[in-house]
């Protein structure tokens, strides 16, 4: 406060007044950049928004969003308000000056610093902050960073942030040293009309605070207001949706200390479906092979090996090879993370929220890397990248791998550096290391940002950017040649290498299939199916497509696979899945918070609810909603999180 609003001149009440309209001032300014940093999204994303929405939906979003703002604004300002109210009285406006401006300053700065990053959160992931950001404590944190500089080179974001942060500064000054005479001189003498204006300060700032007048305050629940997932998603601003992401986050590893089972209480259910998981092997079905190759490709997702991207010729390998042997194409993966989806096909324990990184199942009956030296092979895994990431190396190691390999061994860094090697110098590393009766674990890196592999001596077909006519209509919508040469590249590493071990080792037997759906997809629109799928694929001397006529599938159907194959005759293991040989096949097949039937798939939402898709309509159905069949689903969840955290040992 300037020396002529001393106490003796203007009083306490004026001073409390003065305050009060700078923190509105403060409130407005942190209110305004989280709208302008929605509309932003909005625009500078319009391509992933339905063309069906409407301009109401829109008004609506925004209208909610305002709650938010405000909410987030009054929140943050909370602390210089209640001590504008009570430290005043005690002549201490100095104190109150000194705390609005420093926590004016560092909230307005951290809104640009979240709206700016979110930019390019939302670039990779399409969404906002989301608990992913925090597993990224376990990543390779230099390989993210490299990622993000070479992927979305973001000097013009560090320019805006800079350029915004010095705006910040200078308003913050201004809104401190501005005088504000005429507030002061309108202000009424009367002690009536100044509690009153008093009283309605403070109820206006809790209302501010709350995000509403109404009776519920603004929250995440109520906060899709649209039909469109993108645009709901824009509702909450990345202040409130980075501290939901720490929520989401601290909810998640709870669950690794929780005593009751989140999922259901009933343990005689729990107890019922884990008896039901035993089972016994119905092989062999084929002559044992002298080497088992299990590739798990980065973000090679079903969306690619559809009839209508056919003409990109971009997984041609994987047309041909699929046609040799067991396919399914409709398949859930087991979460929407590599080391979700790795743990689980290695522990064959469903992902049900806890990482299993940083723990060791006991439960040896479902593992596949048991059960797999219980039939005679030495176990190894093999990586593109570096075992720090996610301490994977580690994971595989207390799971009994007998032999682990990664990037280091294959010479460090390939022509892409950021993860590893390529895919091309990793399928040459377990070429060179697969003895006989070995079961070689192969997760490839390639399909993965920051898309910087050098394609231009390769026979890629669209290095240029020439697609052909039906995709060029598109418009500029459809994903990036470059991002698309990383797809083809994979599945020609891939399909390279399946045609060498088969010509060294024709009685090998292989089984692909991709960790996670990509979150990068042709066009901007893409359906719930091209969302959630991956593919999976067993071939080998042998293996017919005619073994099999399942049409949907699950990551947790590969072990009990592999087993009807090759296993001897009436081996005990247990499995969360069904034998894609088999003769019984499931009605419905589950992934982390994805239900499928052969008609539909569900897809649950932030809340409990889930929202379903109509893949395979029935004749002369016209997609009537069809209820989830939730229950099952928190029966399998509720198995998974028993049978992991009855048994594990943290590490």
């Amino acid at each position: 406060m300037q020396a002529s609003f001393s106490a003796p001149k203007v009083g306490r009440w004026y001073l409390f007044i003065t305050e009060s309209w700078k923190i509105l001032l403060l409130w407005l300014s942190g209110v305004f950049l989280l709208m302008s940093f929605r509309l932003f999204y909005l625009f500078h994303f319009s391509e992933n928004i339905s063309l069906n929405i409407t301009a109401k939906q829109i008004f609506d979003a925004l209208a909610t969003g305002f709650k938010f703002d405000s909410s987030a604004a009054g929140v943050c300002l909370a602390i210089p308000f209640l001590l504008n109210c009570f430290l005043q009285p005690l002549r201490l406006d100095n104190w109150v000056r000194r705390v609005r401006n420093m926590i004016g300053l560092i909230y307005l700065s951290v809104f640009v610093l979240l709206g700016i990053c979110g930019i390019t959160y939302i670039s990779e992931y399409g969404t906002q902050y989301n608990y992913f950001m925090l597993e990224g404590l376990y990543d390779d944190q230099q390989a993210i960073l490299s990622t993000a500089i070479q992927q979305y080179k973001p000097w013009g974001s560090l320019l805006s942030i800079g350029i915004l942060l010095s705006c910040v500064v200078v308003w913050t000054r201004f809104v401190d040293k501005r005088s504000y005479r005429l507030l002061i001189n309108i202000c009424p003498k009367s002690r009536i009309k100044q509690a009153i204006i008093s009283i309605l300060v403070f109820v206006m700032f809790v209302c501010a605070a709350r995000g509403s007048f109404d009776s519920r305050p603004a929250s995440r629940k109520w906060s899709a207001v649209t039909t469109d997932p993108f645009v709901n998603n824009l509702v909450i601003n990345p202040f409130r949706s980075f501290f939901y992401a720490i929520q989401d986050y601290g909810e998640l590893n709870q669950l690794t200390t929780l005593s009751t089972n989140p999922y259901l209480a009933d343990k005689h259910e729990i107890d019922d479906a884990l008896l039901n998981n035993e089972t016994r092997s119905m092989g062999p079905l084929i002559q044992k092979p002298s080497r088992i190759f299990y590739i798990v490709m980065e973000s090679f997702d079903s969306w690619p090996l559809q009839d209508k991207y056919r003409d990109l010729a971009l997984t041609e390998n994987f047309h041909r090879l699929k046609a040799k042997g067991i396919y399914v194409e409709q398949a859930l993966p087991a979460a929407s993370s590599t080391m979700n989806s790795l743990s689980s096909l290695v522990t064959g324990i469903p992902f049900s929220g806890i990482n299993m990184s940083r723990l060791t199942s006991k439960a040896q009956t479902y593992s596949l890397i048991h059960l797999m030296e219980d039939q005679g092979y030495t176990s190894q895994f093999f990586y593109g990248g570096l075992l720090s990431w996610q301490t994977v190396g580690e994971f595989m190691s207390r799971h009994g791998v007998d032999h682990v390999y990664s990037a280091a061994n294959a010479g460090g860094k390939g022509s892409a550096g950021v993860w590893g090697v390529d895919d091309g110098q990793l399928f040459d590393l377990v070429s060179q290391s697969v003895p006989e009766n070995s079961f070689n674990l192969i997760m490839t890196t390639s399909y993965h940002g920051p898309f910087n592999l050098d394609l231009s001596a390769s026979d890629y077909p669209w290095k240029n950017g020439d697609y052909p006519v039906q995709f060029q209509r598109m418009g500029d919508e459809v994903l990036s040649a470059n991002t698309l040469g990383h797809l083809w590249y994979s599945d020609q590493m891939m399909g390279q290498f399946v045609d060498n071990m088969q010509r060294k080792y024709p009685d090998a037997l292989f089984i692909i299939t991709g960790d996670h759906y990509s979150r990068r997809y042709f066009h901007a629109k893409p359906n719930l199916y091209e969302l959630t799928h991956v593919p999976i694929l067993i071939l080998g001397q042998g293996v017919s497509p005619k073994l099999s006529n399942r049409t949907i599938a699950s990551h947790m159907d590969i072990t009990a696979t592999i087993m009807d194959l090759i296993a001897r005759s009436n081996t005990s293991f247990s499995s969360f899945g069904y034998s894609l040989v088999g003769s019984e096949a499931p009605e419905n097949v589950f992934g982390y918070k994805t239900i499928r039937d052969t008609e539909r798939v569900w897809k649950q939402g932030d809340g409990e609810q889930f929202y379903s898709y109509q893949v395979n309509p029935k004749q002369g159905d016209k997609g009537v909603e069809q209820p989830a069949p939730t229950l099952e689903y928190q029966t399998y969840m509720a198995a998974a999180w028993q049978l992991l955290m009855g048994s594990p040992t943290p590490h």
